[in-house]
C-alpha cells in the first residue's frame, strides 16, 4: 500500500526527475560556451606554463652568458692595449733603425746617381743607332756579294 502511495504522489506531482543527471540537460549553445571556456581555461595554463618555463631559460642563458660576456670584453681590451703597445714599439724600432738603414742604402742611392749622370743616354742612343746602322749596311754588303757567288749568270 506505501508503494502505491508513492507511485501515484510521484505521477501527480509530475515530477521530472532523471536518474542520470543531477541536474537538467544544458541547451547546445551552454554545452559549446563551456566547451569553449574550459579549452580556453587550458590554453591559458598551457601559455601561463610555457612563459614562466620560457623565463626560466632566458634566466639560466644570461646566468651562463654574463661571465663569457666579461670574459670577451677582457679579451677585447687586452687585444686593443696589446695593439697599441706593439705599434708603439714598432715605431720605436723604426726610429731607431732609421739611421742605419740610412747608412746602408746611402752607397746604393749615390752609386746609381752617378751612373745616372754618368750615362748620357742621347748620346748612348746616337751611339746603338750608328751601330745597327752600321751593322745594317755590313751585312746588306754581304748578302750581296753572298748572292754574286752563288748566281754567275748575272
Amino acid at each position: 500500500m506505501k508503494i502505491l502511495l508513492f507511485i501515484a504522489l510521484v505521477v501527480c506531482t509530475g515530477c521530472q526527475a532523471n536518474l542520470f543527471y543531477a541536474d537538467e540537460p544544458k541547451p547546445q549553445l551552454g554545452q559549446w560556451t563551456d566547451a569553449f571556456r574550459s579549452y580556453f581555461e587550458l590554453a591559458k595554463n598551457r601559455t601561463s606554463q610555457l612563459g614562466q618555463e620560457i623565463n626560466q631559460y632566458t634566466t639560466n642563458l644570461k646566468e651562463q652568458i654574463d661571465p663569457l660576456a666579461k670574459v670577451v670584453t677582457k679579451i677585447t681590451e687586452g687585444a686593443d692595449m696589446l695593439r697599441e703597445r706593439i705599434e708603439v714599439e714598432v715605431s720605436t724600432v723604426r726610429c731607431a733603425l732609421k739611421p742605419y738603414i740610412e747608412y746602408v742604402t746611402s752607397p746604393f742611392e749615390k752609386g746609381a746617381e752617378y751612373i745616372k749622370e754618368s750615362l748620357d743616354f742621347e748620346d748612348l742612343k746616337a751611339t746603338v743607332l750608328q751601330k745597327s746602322e752600321d751593322l745594317r749596311e755590313s751585312l746588306e754588303q754581304g748578302v750581296k756579294e753572298l748572292q754574286a757567288k752563288l748566281d754567275p749568270s748575272t
